[in-house]
């Protein structure tokens, strides 16, 4: 019997060209962006857990918020000082997601069917990021753009701010045992079978953002230019990537705009102190929309929670917002109505709201 032998493609000159300044780009961004922003920074997080918090939604002001300033003052101050926070995050998401963007341009990856390691190897990837759930949405929006599986990027996306080394170690030594297990073990759920299922749910009745398949294999049309020299090959990679950053920013800066107001609007309208002081489940409910609903930076919802936990505030809260406070908010939510399902992004929403409430009645 004649063996058939598989042949390959040659690599060619030019493939070696743009994967090699793809790849220090990618490189020198991560590197930037860790060692000089946010691995220092969360490791002042962890040094100051515990002590109090100008907000639940910022952990340092630029404008100083009082409530003898006019609402529309303090709102806009609000708004200012959440801008303020996310602004490295925010911009390393976008480069990183057009960079993301422009590799799968040239380069497809063949992610495979399986959903549920599909998610897992979207967790995996973002464990080490580093970036909350808001600024996690450009790198998302990179990767399911550049027809990539959803499933990947919402791995990510739930893994970066959740799963990253020194948030665990805060969450550990910041709250009660039994609060830290079954956050982690709800979202390990949440990544490895709530994510898949969904998102095979949906697929099977409604087209979702994913790779077009022909004959098993992933369609992309490759951009000309195989046989270019050099000068060419950075020319096209770089407007492939200022064009795909483009249309990152555009979206990224109107939904920014909204969150920080809305989060401002319910962070300064809202007498927070009253509605913690109320067990009602009903009110339960209402706060676990609110914090599902919250945009805030990382590691946020560990410091908060820890505060609440000193103040003295009911346990259920204190749980409630290790839960929903940082794993979710509006900014995914939109990405995904916009990009992906609006199902699927209600579905999301609905599970952190309801999952939340009901922690906040056990615990």
């Amino acid at each position: 019997m004649a063996t058939r032998i598989k042949q390959r493609n040659p690599v060619s000159r030019v493939d070696i060209y743009r994967l090699s300044f793809l790849a220090a780009a990618v490189c020198l961004l991560l590197c930037a962006f860790w060692f000089w922003s946010r691995y220092p920074q969360l490791f002042r997080k962890a040094a100051h857990i515990g002590q109090a918090l100008p907000s639940m939604a910022y952990a340092s002001e630029v404008f100083q918020v009082t409530p003898a300033l006019p609402l529309w003052r303090q709102i806009l101050y609000t708004t200012l000082n959440w801008l303020d926070g996310m602004k490295i995050g925010m911009s390393f998401g976008v480069l990183l997601g057009a960079l993301i963007h422009t590799y799968l341009r040239y380069f497809p990856l063949s992610f495979g069917s399986n959903s549920f390691l599909n998610s897992l190897k979207g967790a995996l990837l973002g464990m080490p990021a580093g970036v909350c759930a808001n600024c996690s949405v450009p790198v998302a929006c990179g990767l399911t753009r550049g027809k990539g599986r959803v499933e990947v990027a919402l791995g990510f996306l739930f893994s970066s701010p959740n799963f990253n080394p020194v948030v665990l170690m805060m969450s550990v030594f910041a709250l009660p045992l039994a609060m830290v297990v079954t956050k982690y073990l709800l979202l390990l759920a949440v990544i490895l079978l709530l994510v898949p299922v969904l998102i095979k749910y949906f697929e099977r009745r409604e087209s979702l953002f994913m790779p077009q398949m022909q004959g098993g294999q992933e369609v992309c049309e490759i951009p000309p230019g195989n046989s270019a020299g050099l000068a060419r090959v950075v020319k096209d990679l770089a407007f492939e990537f200022g064009k795909n950053l483009w249309a990152l920013i555009k979206p990224t800066i109107t939904i920014m705009l909204l969150s920080a107001v809305l989060a401002s609007v319910m962070l300064v309208l809202l007498p927070w102190p009253e509605i913690l002081a109320h067990t009602n489940p009903l009110v339960k409910l209402l706060v676990s929309f609110l914090a599902t609903l919250m945009p805030v930076p990382i590691a946020l919802d560990v410091m908060f929670a820890k505060q609440l936990l000193n103040q003295g505030v009911d346990s259920g809260y204190v749980m409630m917002f290790a839960m929903n406070l940082g794993a979710y908010s509006i900014v995914p939510s939109v990405y995904l109505w916009r990009e992906v399902s609006k199902k699927l992004s209600v579905s999301l929403f609905l599970f952190f709201t309801i999952t939340g409430w009901v922690l906040s009645l056990i615990f």
